[in-house]
């Protein structure tokens, strides 16, 4: 059965969804907190799209805001009540709106989460640690002009029932307001909280513009699962349309239908708090959203105190933070803000709009989507989206922020998948990197691609105090799709074959100019079913790619960038305090030692295909450490030490074992060698030219690794066809090697094992 088998690899591309992304409620609502239904009013248009979504200038005045009740009466809105939690079934621990995070790291990357810490660099660290930014004081006000005419905001203010208070005329001018309904100074956090939710829903009711069909935006309280008291909550925009989707079950509200979030909070709470402290918790709930919601490109949420509200937007390049803007002397920014991050048009809430979803009006669950790009030849198509593979989706916020979509073509019906990825202006496109290599065997194949989707400096603040983040461009490839990563292999047979090929593919690239620099087990697939390769394993994910000469790249390595369980030792020790010299530059040794740690995360991993080890050797549990020096001295020691072949499970058989001897011995020769050579007491010119002579190999390197696997296909042939009891074995040529003759089926039926960490995860790339 399906939950029987090995969790796969969390961070994977290209691999076929075996269940739909979980997107189960996150908490209980507590009500009742969803405003009264508004009273019929005459619809205004649609504001003309701006370039920055929610910056336009004042335009054409728009229809007067009114506050009416059923009956179409003014009236103040009743006041609603948040201590009645409604019987709903408990949720999922691991669908929960995450608890307020510690002050320290914001926006964390993937798991392990947090930036890459040094332990012996604490000014580095330091410096990762500085993950908010705050923009200029006039950037909150200039936002969301479109949305409502100031003379509408004012006409609205004037109404008694939307619970603001102007001060008498002084000299002919009106003097600042106050929200009534906000107290001065709460008694507790249970009285403010009530009274913001009131004055959103008034605002939300009375002065947005109205959706479509099928489109809502509701305030919802909603508390923490290990804050049953209440003492603790927030206020979600629920909402309903195309890029929304209701979890299944009832009762909860779950991230796929959160267009927004205001965190209320008492002024005593946050004084003397800084900003990633005070960022933690919003920040938390933006990295939710982005992972249960795929196509956004930005998500903003509001932090209200009794006297200011502060903007939070947190995109692909970074999170900001705007000045604390008050509240009561500034109520058209803050009606603003309020309408802006619960608008009815997708493309003011930060979504990509060229993926558009169709919903069950009756079960609001999604039932089909198609995603608008271009073809090879530059033109408009539009795919159908797998609505049975959910998309990949990267966990953390900020970053690369990778979506895989799967998708079908509409002209050939095939089966591809579309990736869409954040990069910094400094870095080389991954479809660059992929039409140098078209038509390459055993590498991905790129359709079509679309340099620019979108900026991140578009929708963020064009300047923040101290320093601010890199512009990040969205960019798309449509991929042919292959079969599963090599993490479910299904005999040894398969597994050698897919490593000989991945290797033999890898020596290709280099031969146009290309090095890997993220080998994992998330980046070799089987090829499955496709049938424009002959090799038995794919190379994926050139995201990282660098150029190089001869295999050798006048790129420095560096720590941050790729998949730590396989990183290299010397791409480990890329600033190395006690070593003279700089790391040596990257080169495709340091890829080959990747594929080693990957092999042996395998066999020593899996005790026979589809069944895992229930404890991680000791020898491999910090290959993963997030200090660097970490995990490159365990590799050495590794390296270094003794043979590991006897613990090697009895599955693989001597031919597996023996295979595990040359590439270890082989390994060791060149990683050793560059580890020693940082080190050595000669000068740099010296120690180039040493580099330079190993490097020069390339060519011996390579076969020697495919001779070596090669004779291991041939002996894992011998042993089953023996095991069979066949004496006259027949082997087929390596070049073409089929899987499908393993005599050993993979197995049914066996335990899942509760171990999180067997799986390696992906490395946060921060390359800003």
């Amino acid at each position: 059965m399906a939950s029987n088998l090995p969790q796969p690899p969390p961070y994977r591309y290209q691999t076929r969804s075996r269940t739909r992304a979980a997107a189960g409620p996150v908490a209980p609502a507590v009500g009742p907190s969803s405003p009264a239904p508004p009273a019929a009013r005459k619809p205004r248009a649609k504001p003309a799209p701006a370039k920055t979504p929610g910056s336009a200038k004042p335009h054409a005045r728009t229809a007067k805001a009114r506050v009416r009740n059923a009956s179409g009466t003014s009236r103040k809105s009743a006041k609603r009540t948040t201590n009645q939690p409604q019987p709903v079934p408990v949720p999922e621990p691991s669908n929960h709106p995450p608890k307020r995070p510690t002050p320290g790291l914001v926006a964390s990357p993937s798991a392990p989460s947090g930036p890459i810490s040094r332990s012996n660099d604490d000014s580095s660290e330091r410096k990762s640690r500085k993950s908010v930014l705050v923009a200029k004081a006039t950037w909150a006000p200039s936002l969301y002009h479109d949305l409502l005419h100031i003379s509408d905001i004012d006409d609205f203010l004037d109404e008694p029932a939307s619970g603001y208070r102007r001060s008498r005329r002084v000299r002919g001018k009106r003097a600042h307001g106050k929200w009534a309904d906000i107290p001065k100074s709460p008694r507790s956090f249970g009285d403010l909280f009530e009274s913001v939710l009131e004055v959103v829903s008034c605002i939300i009711e009375c002065c947005s513009i109205p959706g479509g069909a099928g489109v809502t935006r509701t305030p919802t309280s909603v508390r923490y699962p290990e804050d049953p008291d209440g003492k603790t909550l927030e206020i979600f925009i629920r909402a309903t349309g195309p890029s929304f989707e209701t979890p299944e079950g009832s009762g909860g509200i779950g991230y796929t239908e959160v267009a927004s979030a205001v965190h209320v909070r008492l002024e005593s709470e946050l004084s003397g708090m800084g900003e990633e402290e005070l960022m933690a918790g919003p920040v938390s709930h933006c990295e939710q959203i982005f992972s249960h919601q795929p196509n956004r490109n930005f998500v903003r949420s509001l932090i209200v105190t009794e006297s200011h509200v502060r903007l939070v937007h947190v995109d692909r390049s970074g999170a900001y933070i705007t000045p604390r803007i008050n509240i009561h002397e500034d109520p058209h920014t803050f009606i603003r803000l309020i309408l802006g991050i619960t608008s009815a048009y997708e493309d003011i809430l930060g979504f990509d709009t060229s993926v558009q979803w169709s919903a069950d009006p009756k079960t609001g669950r999604k039932t089909s989507g198609t995603l608008s790009t271009v073809d090879g030849d530059g033109n408009p198509i539009v795919f159908d989206l797998a609505m049975d593979d959910a998309p990949f989706c990267r966990p953390e916020a900020v970053g690369r922020g990778t979506v895989c979509w799967y998708a079908t073509h509409p002209v050939t019906g095939k089966c591809v998948l579309i990736k869409d990825t954040w990069r910094t202006d400094d870095t080389v496109p991954e479809s660059v990197f992929l039409e140098r290599i078209r038509g390459l065997d055993g590498v991905a194949q790129m359709l079509s691609h679309e340099a620019s989707c979108a900026e991140t400096n578009t929708f963020s603040p064009d300047h923040c105090e101290r320093r601010g983040f890199p512009n990040r461009t969205k960019s798309r490839v449509v991929l042919e799709l292959y079969g599963a990563s090599i993490w479910f292999f299904e005999s040894r047979y398969q597994l050698v074959s897919a490593f000989r090929d991945a290797i033999a593919a890898h020596g290709d690239l280099l031969k146009r100019g290309v090095l890997h620099r993220d080998v994992s087990a998330h980046n070799i697939l089987l090829t499955g079913t496709s049938g424009t390769h002959s090799r038995s394993s794919v190379l994926i994910d050139f995201d990282l790619a660098v150029w190089a000469e001869r295999g050798v790249s006048s790129t420095k390595p560096d720590g941050n960038k790729g998949t730590r369980m396989y990183q290299s030792i010397s791409a480990l020790r890329d600033s190395d305090p006690e070593s003279e010299h700089p790391p040596p530059p990257l080169d495709y040794l340091d890829d080959l030692e990747s594929f080693f740690y990957v092999f042996c995360h395998l066999i020593f991993k899996f005790s026979q295909p589809g069944k895992l080890l229930e404890k991680t050797r000791v020898f491999m549990r910090d290959w993963e450490s997030l200090k660097d020096r970490m995990s490159s001295t365990i590799k050495e020691n590794f390296l270094r030490g003794p043979c590991r072949a006897i613990s090697i499970p009895s599955f693989y058989g001597e031919a597996c074992k023996t295979l595990y001897r040359a590439f270890c011995d082989f390994i060791k020769e060149v990683a050793v060698v560059k580890s020693d050579l940082q080190y050595a007491d000669i000068t740099l010119e010296e120690r180039d030219r040493q580099l330079k002579e190993l490097t020069d190999k390339v060519d011996v390197h390579y076969a020697r690794l495919d001779e070596m696997f090669r004779v291991a296909l041939l002996q894992i042939e011998e042993e089953d066809l023996r095991a069979k009891g066949d004496p006259t074995p027949t082997v087929p040529a390596p070049s073409s090697v089929d899987p499908s003759h393993e005599t050993e089926p993979a197995p049914r039926g066996l335990k899942r094992l509760r171990e999180e960490d067997s799986v390696p995860h992906k490395r946060p790339r921060l390359d800003m």
